[in-house]
């Protein structure tokens, strides 16, 4: 009996410090990777430009002023505004940075998006393709976005609402003034997705987008 206690008591104390062993691993490995998972906030998103802007079917990458519409263009604008239905499409191009610092691979997997017009929620959208990027990569992401001009303008003049649009067709794809956009990624990584938990907004030239 004396002996079956001495040899228990022995398998206890060899066991004991592989134990130790398992469990500094343990916690060095998720020491190691709760700093990397946080850093993965630090994924980056701006504007890029804008591209294939319509305005009832009319091209306004054209466009330069309401003088250049033809006869044909100017009818079929003039068929849209008399029945309220004046759409407007455009492809916003997102500019997202994974930072070298990461040193891992970011997979954005869903973006929640909300188009802003001078300070005004529009249209939403959610985007599920998947999208990798690398360490010190950056992607850029086509959201296409439309939308019924006459929803949130309407107590604008027709006018007004073909210069906004223009605004759309700068040169060189460039975003106009009073545009913005709200977004709130999922990214996976090999530690796990990442979901921010408020909307990001995004306004034109901004270096530090607002997290809401």
């Amino acid at each position: 009996m004396l002996n079956h206690e001495i040899t228990s008591s022995v398998q206890r104390f060899i066991r004991l410090p592989a134990l130790l062993a398992i469990m500094t691993l343990l916690c060095l490995s998720g020491c190691a990777t709760m700093p990397q998972k946080n850093s993965l906030s630090n994924v980056k998103f701006s504007l890029d430009r804008v591209s294939d802007v319509t305005l009832a079917g009319i091209d306004l990458m054209k466009i330069q002023s309401p003088q250049d519409l033809d006869i044909f263009q100017i009818a079929r604008a003039t068929m849209a505004l008399s029945s309220e239905k004046l759409p407007l499409n455009l492809t916003l191009h997102l500019k997202s940075e994974n930072p070298l610092a990461n040193m891992v691979v970011a997979r954005i997997v869903r973006i929640g998006w909300t188009l802003v017009l001078d300070g005004r929620d529009t249209v939403s959208g959610v985007m599920n393709s998947s999208v990798h990027l690398a360490a010190g990569k950056e992607e850029l992401i086509p959201l296409t976005l439309s939308l019924n001009m006459f929803d949130f303008f309407n107590e604008k003049s027709a006018m007004d609402m073909l210069d906004l649009a223009l605004a759309f067709a700068g040169a060189d794809g460039e975003i106009p003034k009073g545009v913005a956009l709200k977004v709130r990624p999922s990214i996976d990584t090999i530690f796990g997705p990442l979901t921010y938990g408020k909307d990001i907004l995004i306004k034109p030239n901004a270096k530090n987008p607002v997290q809401e």
